[in-house]
């Protein structure tokens, strides 16, 4: 014989506030809901651009609207922060975006103008809703120290250029007069600007011209493609980075894991019983 036990039906334990919870946090979640935000933010950024125009930016109609913009990412955030709960405060987006939208409410006037001007910070949201520029954001972050060595790299190489110049085309040329002339001159020539001194120097000195290229090479073409295959690298690792599964994601995962565990559980118990004479 089997030995059969009985069993008390199942009473929920969900929550009314669960319940509401789930359901703010497919809505904070879902495509549509993002899109808005991020349709918003764009719209935003036109408006913080037509506040630099006196004629439309001192229109009352500009402030309201401006008004309800902030008010719409308010209550995104609150709805985040009601969703996500701890989760919120454990992603760096998300104390951005609180900073933001904190920001945003800095009155204007006075010695709060300058702190007034850190609205313009809402166009960086999309840096937040859009996943694909969170990827290149945090592909830099990663890249730092590499680009810090590469930065030390230039530094160097720069220091050794502005002596050698100082000394060898100072007497010659007030661009290269001092060590401060020497720097902004070399540093015009390593974006592609300023060349045209070169001409004046070039008549006077003959191998002006190879020396700088010999410049030109090191520090643009070398450190330049240092700089690029270093960045390009953090992509490729975070394009490997596998993605982290949203809010409500995870939260199924873990009720399927639950349902696992608890059907593992009755197999052994089962098993354990075994058949009773």
């Amino acid at each position: 014989m089997w030995r059969v036990e009985a069993t008390e039906p199942a009473v929920s334990t969900v929550q009314p506030s669960q319940g509401l919870q789930e359901r703010v946090t497919a809505l904070v979640d879902s495509r549509g809901f993002v899109g808005f935000i991020i349709g918003l933010i764009i719209a935003n950024a036109v408006m913080i651009g037509l506040h630099t125009y006196p004629a439309i930016g001192g229109h009352p109609a500009m402030e309201w609207l401006d008004g309800i913009v902030l008010a719409i990412f308010t209550v995104e955030i609150v709805l985040r922060i009601f969703a996500h709960r701890k989760d919120f405060f454990r992603d760096p987006w998300s104390w951005f975006d609180l900073f933001v939208v904190a920001v945003s409410y800095v009155p204007s006037g006075g010695t709060f103008q300058i702190l007034r001007v850190l609205r313009v910070l809402r166009v960086l949201r999309l840096l937040s809703a859009v996943p694909s520029l969170r990827k290149v954001v945090n592909a830099l972050i990663t890249a730092v120290p590499g680009i810090a060595s590469i930065g030390a790299l230039l530094v160097i190489i720069m220091y050794v250029f502005v002596v050698a110049t100082t000394m060898l085309f100072g007497p010659v040329s007030p661009e290269f007069g001092s060590l401060g002339d020497s720097t902004v001159t070399l540093f015009r020539l390593l974006i592609g600007d300023g060349w045209a001194v070169m001409e004046t120097i070039g008549d006077q000195i003959p191998y002006a011209w190879p020396f700088m290229m010999v410049y030109a090479v090191i520090s643009t073409f070398v450190i330049l493609n240092l700089f690029i295959a270093v960045t390009t690298e953090a992509l490729q690792g975070q394009r490997e980075v596998p993605t982290e599964p949203t809010p409500v994601e995870q939260r199924i995962l873990d009720e399927l894991a639950g349902l696992r565990a608890e059907v593992d559980r009755s197999r052994a118990d089962r098993a354990g019983s075994g058949p009773t004479g």
